[in-house]
């Protein structure tokens, strides 16, 4: 999954120790380009715990301003012309490719023991267009293509849109895609949930809003399956989610409409809420009453203050309109 971000780059810049850094100045500094769209710097930070290798490219446009970065990882045997160990333990000049469909990606530079940085050149592939064009779509002019390859967005993917019975998007919602990390995997993911959305500014949508296979999965668990697309969404954009189902859960509150979850989590009823009351002694409150203590602002220390004259809890009923009154 691809983002676009500027804040990632001072996250990578700290993870270079202090010695790296006489090695990245002489990089930049006895390399001289001609920057433009297709050209820019790059950094690298390998992760052997995850066998991920993070990619951080920062674009240029008009010879030195700065277009913006992108950040993504790629497994280490996707980088052609460096093995492993040099990802690793090695210190010295590298040079490696990221070949696409759409094109490739030469970086020239520096590592030290899992980061590096340098220099990268785009060089599209002339056969890219044609084979656009041959599966319908108009052919992509230079900057959409460098985007697509920037984004993994190939053949393996367009002939899964058609598989999959899509509308046929425009090169730039292509690139809108692959932009918001609407991917090859994201698609067949959603696909063997038993999602086949149809339109792809609807796949963008969901993939903006967070609907995930693992969101999906982890709903499902919890006894919400076969939940409409709408549903999914909704849920995600008000923060429903497994974890929250199964802190409602803990309290005996099963059966749940997907109303009722969303009513509970847009008024505020949290685990710690319920758990406070219930160690009060309110052990038999409904969901719904929950909402309501919440909705008129009545708290455990309110409930704790006002009690009957001879000691007892009130009811949720007697609690409000105190509550209300500003008792």
């Amino acid at each position: 999954m691809s983002r676009l971000t500027r804040s990632r780059v001072g996250r990578f810049a700290r993870r270079f120790s202090p010695a790296l850094c006489p090695l990245l100045l002489a990089t930049f500094s006895t390399t001289v380009v001609a920057q433009s769209a297709d050209q820019g710097t790059w950094q690298i930070y390998y992760e052997p715990s995850r066998e991920r290798v993070e990619l951080t490219f920062e674009h240029y446009e008009d010879g030195s301003r700065r277009h913006g970065t992108t950040s993504f990882s790629v497994r280490p045997t996707e980088l052609s012309g460096i093995p492993r160990s040099q990802l690793s333990s090695y210190s010295g000049p590298a040079s490696f490719r990221l070949v696409r469909d759409a094109g490739t990606f030469n970086f020239e530079g520096r590592l030290r023991e899992g980061h590096g940085t340098g220099f990268f050149t785009f060089s599209p592939d002339s056969r890219f267009p044609q084979q656009l064009a041959s599966r319908g779509y108009e052919r992509p002019t230079s900057d959409q293509q460098y985007w697509l390859a920037l984004h993994d967005v190939g053949y393996a993917m367009l002939d899964e849109l058609r598989a999959q019975g899509y509308d046929r998007p425009s090169v730039d919602q292509l690139v809108v895609m692959g932009m918001h990390g609407v991917d090859l995997g994201y698609m067949r993911s959603l696909s063997s949930a038993g999602y086949r959305v149809g339109s792809t500014r609807r796949l963008v949508t969901l993939r903006d809003h967070g609907v995930s296979r693992d969101f999906i999965d982890g709903l499902a668990d919890g006894g919400y399956k076969n939940l409409s697309l709408d549903d999914l969404q909704e849920l995600r954009d008000h923060g429903v989610t497994p974890e929250f189902i199964a802190s409602l859960r803990r309290f005996g509150f099963t059966g749940l409409t997907t109303g009722q979850l969303l009513e509970a989590r847009d008024h505020g009823v949290t685990e710690s809420f319920i758990e406070e009351f219930r160690e009060l002694g309110y052990t038999d409150l409904s969901l719904r009453d929950f909402v309501r203590l919440r909705d008129h602002g009545v708290t455990v220390g309110f409930a704790r203050q006002h009690r009957s004259a001879d000691g007892r809890l009130l009811r949720v009923g007697e609690l409000i309109p105190r509550r209300d009154r500003g008792d």
